[in-house]
């Protein structure tokens, strides 16, 4: 296998879809997802890049964002539903497994914290960063 993104994908999708924190579904999407969902991760932006070891080694550094989104209606509320999924996805996440390749190394950092209200809902957004050094 050449190119690990659809197997890091696969992978989050499977350990993360379906997960319930505080009695509430949290679906994933692979970067596009219906407007009408209130608690979700979208498997978003990917990059990647080659490393040549030697002429028989090649190391595959690869890095997916995953956005974690809470809507709430009005221009009230809190975010402690966001704070709870990105534990949940912090807890099920500490031993990763990408099928068809070996995970040398990973680092998960949290970059980016989002919010924006309008007269008719608020947004809570929480962007988490997994790099990856894989075979």
């Amino acid at each position: 296998m050449e190119n690990p993104n659809k197997y890091i994908r696969k992978y989050f999708y499977e350990t993360l879809n379906g997960i319930v924190v505080q009695g509430q579904t949290v679906k994933v999407y692979d970067s596009h997802t219906p407007n009408n969902d209130n608690f979700l991760i979208i498997l978003s932006t990917q990059t990647g890049s080659e490393d040549w070891r030697d002429k028989c080694s090649i190391d595959k550094n690869r890095s997916i964002n995953l956005d974690v989104i809470v809507r709430k209606v009005g221009n009230i509320g809190s975010r402690a539903m966001l704070d709870d999924i990105v534990e949940q996805i912090l807890l099920r996440t500490k031993e990763i497994q990408i099928e068809n390749f070996k995970v040398q190394h990973w680092q998960v950092t949290l970059p980016t914290d989002l919010s924006i209200s309008t007269t008719t809902e608020t947004i809570y957004r929480q962007i988490i960063n997994y790099n990856f050094n894989i075979k």
